[in-house]
């Protein structure tokens, strides 16, 4: 019993200690409330302010991408020109050194045969005393003989001296031509093999840019979205516009069908109608009568741009590139990986940023595109090149242009930070790769 009190005891003391150290409770006021909700707005803002940063340095991310991108496949074009070049150089350099082996072989030959004329002279009654070897002869026939050999050989010693002189000549030339050649050629290499480590070395940021965006999946899909969305809306631009100009251009046509059909048909009201033949008095005979009018030429419903259609078809990779050197294509036509579908290429203007056009035509139509720019179609035939992005006008729609005419200054694009031209070709409403089409 005693027991049983005690436990009771200190179990009571026990709880009465645990209420003691624990906290007490603070009564939730207003003025609580209000701080505990601003601390959290401030919370959601910071957040949003890092979630928007985020996203707006991956678009940075993937801008930089693209102009790496670009830089690369400048670079590319460059390693492949010098490269042409050194093989061309090559090719210069067997032909001139198998050039400088033919020339020494003839020139050994014609100083051997030269050499051995004179040793044959040696010893010879000639050699020691021309007038007795003449006028040693016999007969007179033989004298002139003699003479005349020896003026020949005099003439033909003259002719070998100045041949090997010559050959001489052209041997040293051939040879510091291929001097020059083989120092060019040791330029080109050096700026090659520039070039390729730079490549290298390009291609590796490239790498650590794409390992770093597709480590932030949720923002890169978004931006890439967001590219999406910007080469539909010119796609829809440019479509929606060639719908319209195709729509005038047959209207066109149509009218200029109908007009040459009118004016090849005969007018029915006042026709000169055929003069009846006259009598002659004296013979009694009718002269021929008149020519009968000709029957009305058939309508020639030909494509009247069918000629141009077929330059342009044959100009193929020999055209003027949309923009003048240096430049960097940054996206290039179609699909690639990590990257929407582009109807064209978009190049960036390291130099002046001119659009100019890739070959002869007629500008169909002008428009002001959503971003306050303007879009130049060049029509070629059945072929169309589109210029989109400029920002200041050269040329006005119907205008004729010739090829590399500057049609207009190119815009400033925000998210690279330079200028760049979207530029298409399109055949009707179907798009081509343009690349293959330039030089």
């Amino acid at each position: 019993m005693r027991l049983k009190l005690w436990i009771g005891i200190l179990l009571l003391a026990a709880a009465l200690a645990t209420a003691a150290a624990a906290p007490k409770k603070q009564q939730r006021t207003v003025s609580t409330a209000n701080k505990e909700k601003t601390a959290t707005q401030q919370k959601i803002k910071e957040t949003e302010q890092k979630i928007k940063t985020n996203a707006s340095e991956t678009e940075k991310s993937l801008a930089e991408l693209q102009l790496l991108r670009g830089e690369i496949n400048a670079k590319e074009r460059q390693i492949a020109a010098a490269q042409a070049q050194v093989d061309s150089l090559n090719t210069v350099i067997t032909t001139a050194t198998d050039s400088i082996a033919t020339l020494n072989d003839g020139l050994k030959e014609m100083e051997r045969t030269y050499i051995h004329a004179l040793r044959r002279l040696q010893g010879s009654q000639y050699a020691t005393n021309i007038l007795a070897y003449i006028f040693s002869s016999n007969t007179f026939h033989t004298a002139y003989s003699r003479l005349r050999y020896l003026r020949e050989f005099a003439d033909w010693r003259k002719r070998r001296v100045a041949e090997i002189q010559r050959v001489r000549a052209e041997i040293e030339t051939q040879r510091n031509q291929l001097a020059g050649l083989q120092s060019e050629r040791t330029a080109v290499l050096a700026s090659l093999n520039s070039d390729q480590a730079v490549l290298v070395t390009k291609r590796n940021d490239t790498d650590r840019l794409v390992t770093r965006l597709k480590s932030d999946g949720r923002n890169l899909q978004a931006a890439l979205a967001k590219e999406k969305q910007r080469l539909a809306s010119i796609d829809n631009e440019i479509t929606r516009m060639m719908q319209q100009e195709e729509q005038e251009r047959k209207k066109r046509q149509e009218a200029e069908r109908k007009k040459k059909q009118q004016q090849q048909q005969p007018k029915k009201n006042g026709q000169q109608q055929p003069t009846p033949p006259k009598k002659n008095s004296g013979s009694g005979s009718a002269t021929t009568p008149s020519t009968p009018p000709k029957p009305s030429v058939s309508v020639d419903n030909s494509d009247p741009d069918a000629a141009m259609t077929a330059k342009f078809n044959n100009a193929k990779g020999s055209m003027t590139f949309p923009v003048p050197s240096p430049y960097r294509i940054v996206s290039d036509y179609g699909a690639a990986a990590g990257r929407p579908f582009n109807t064209g290429i978009e190049i960036v203007c390291d130099g002046a940023p001119t659009a100019r056009s890739i070959y002869e035509g007629t500008v169909s139509r002008i428009f002001e595109n959503t971003n306050g720019n303007y879009t130049v179609m060049v029509r070629h035939g059945a072929y169309i090149s589109v210029y989109y992005n400029i920002q200041s006008l050269s040329v006005k729609s119907g205008a004729k242009v010739s090829a590399g005419q500057a049609l207009g200054t190119v815009a400033m694009d925000s998210r690279l930070g330079k200028p760049m031209l979207h530029f298409e070709i399109r055949k009707g409403s179907q798009t081509v790769n343009p690349t293959p089409w330039l030089r």
